[in-house]
């Protein structure tokens, strides 16, 4: 489980697994409150830096909740060990709360959310399964 929570809690790591590109500004000690800048290619496929937010941070429980400052999309991941494997619950979506959000929601479909955290899982396994 550390290994997963390795690649999740540090945003310098996104790109290797994630849908982020590039990640810069990223404070040496994360915690709740942590900004720091993404690029990544939204649903259309266009390239967008934006800033995220640390929203809620707990490494004892393994639950970590980041928001894009631009769009409202957030993510929120919670592991659980069960039996030495490691069990996520992640959420995606869109909390859209002024009118240019709530366009860029319009883009964000659940099939393009579902899609983003399955890659993400999938990316996540494939690279603990080559480092081990």
């Amino acid at each position: 489980m550390e290994q997963v929570w390795d690649l999740i809690a540090d945003p310098n790591r996104f790109p290797e697994w994630g849908g982020a590109l590039e990640v810069t500004g990223v404070p040496t000690q994360i915690e709740k409150g942590s900004t720091f800048r993404q690029v990544s290619r939204g649903p259309l496929g266009i390239k967008a830096t934006t800033t995220f937010e640390v929203e809620e941070l707990d490494e004892a429980m393994r639950e970590i909740r980041l928001r894009c400052q631009t769009s409202g999309f957030y993510s929120h991941w919670l592991l659980t060990d069960v039996r030495g494997e490691t069990f996520a619950d992640v959420e995606m979506g869109i909390e859209a709360s002024s009118l240019s959000e709530r366009a860029n929601s319009i883009a964000h479909t659940k099939g393009f959310l579902r899609r983003m955290a399955n890659e993400g899982l999938d990316s996540i396994r494939r690279l603990l399964t080559r480092a081990s």
